[in-house]
């Protein structure tokens, strides 16, 4: 795991970061140095996206003062302007801002850039071989910050205990499960609509308050109570039985249920109510990853067990742009992605399964909620 940290965080928001920028201090800097480079290559300069960053300080400071705490710690701890903190943990908002204009330049140019791939799947427990509830995804993002991301768990006394990845100087939990039996994955999705909407909270925050909830219904509550900025699909699941999958868009919410316990998603909007879909204009794999995957792991239901879901996120149809994501030559390199990381969640369990890279060369590994076992997943 040496290339994969697990910090081991506690209840006071500001420790927590304190721990996280001091022990990540050179991944918060590379992290930041190619969400900067990739700003770039999409027409943002550096001193804008670093001006951006401090505008969303204040308005992440108002929206939730744990999250914000946590981030000055990271800042104090890396010795990192907050700004620049701030500016990575607003990157979602930021970075498919510049995939929407990316988009429309697609008319003129009539050129692609692969963009967000991740590719999401949630297992109920009629489907499971264990009769858990799973989540899982490949998450196919940024080849620059690949061995700069880190798990978290964080055991507090002030709300509930959390196991999630993150990426190094993100507050974050995008991918969790919480002691309660809540779980979440997720998509990036693009709309037109994007961007209606000024500084609503972020997409970051938002999953750390689904995995700081204490019910399902509370764990809903804040991808759909305000506006977003920009789009995103959430898988939110619970231990008992429960999967929802949410798109979202600045204005718009719609739902998706499994159906025969099983649901997957990938980076386009199955719904047409959020206006025209984005993303599949700059990564054309998105029509075909959400159904193979569906196909693949639908034939084993009932019998949905680790090695037949490794199998399917490490599917190469299409490759390098697959299920199972490889850097592709053909782009710039400041643009080019990969499968960072691949997870198998059970939420009954609380457990956390992760390659730590594409699966399809990388062995999962146990990481537990309560730190007893870290282990080698059973092939």
């Amino acid at each position: 795991m040496a290339s994969l940290p697990v910090l081991d965080l506690g209840s006071d928001p500001y420790e927590r970061g304190l721990t996280h920028g001091r022990t990540l201090a050179r991944q918060i800097s590379e992290n930041i140095d190619t969400y900067l480079a990739r700003f770039a290559a999409g027409g943002l300069s550096a001193e804008t996206a670093r001006a951006e960053g401090v505008k969303w300080v204040d308005v992440m400071r108002a929206q939730n003062a744990d999250y914000a705490e946590e981030m000055r710690g990271i800042s104090d701890g890396a010795e990192i302007p907050l700004g620049d903190i701030a500016m990575l943990n607003a990157r979602y908002e930021i970075t498919f801002g510049l995939f929407g204009d990316e988009a429309k330049a697609n008319d003129d140019s009539g050129l692609s850039t692969e963009a967000d791939g991740c590719s999401t799947f949630g297992v109920l427990p009629e489907a499971s071989a264990n009769g858990h509830t799973l989540l899982g995804q490949n998450w196919d993002w940024l080849a620059g910050v690949y061995g700069r991301c880190v798990v978290l768990r964080i055991t507090r006394d002030n709300g509930p205990n959390i196991l999630c990845y993150t990426e190094a100087g993100i507050v974050g939990g995008k991918m969790g499960v919480n002691e309660h039996g809540i779980g979440l994955v997720e998509n990036g999705l693009v709309s037109d609509h994007d961007g209606r909407n000024a500084y609503e909270k972020p997409f970051h925050m938002r999953c750390r308050e689904v995995l700081d909830a204490e019910t399902y219904d509370m764990a809903l509550l804040p991808i759909l109570a305000t506006r977003r900025v920009c789009s995103a699909n959430f898988v939110v699941g619970h231990a008992d039985g429960e999967i929802i999958d949410i798109e979202t868009s600045p204005n718009a919410v719609s739902y998706l249920y499994p159906q025969d316990g099983l649901v997957t998603h990938s980076n386009h909007f199955i719904d047409p109510r959020h206006g025209p879909s984005q993303m599949e204009r700059l990564s054309t794999s998105t029509l075909y990853r959400a159904n193979r995957l569906d196909r693949l792991l639908r034939k084993h239901i009932g019998k949905l067990d680790t090695p037949k879901i490794r199998e399917a996120l490490a599917d190469h149809f299409g490759h390098p742009n697959a299920i199972c994501r490889h850097p592709d030559d053909r782009q710039p390199v400041a643009k080019r992605t990969m499968t960072n990381a691949a997870f198998v969640f059970d939420l009954n369990e609380r457990t956390m399964l992760v390659a730590d890279g594409p699966p399809c060369e990388n062995d999962f590994v146990l990481i537990t909620l309560d730190g007893e076992a870290v282990s080698q997943a059973a092939e």
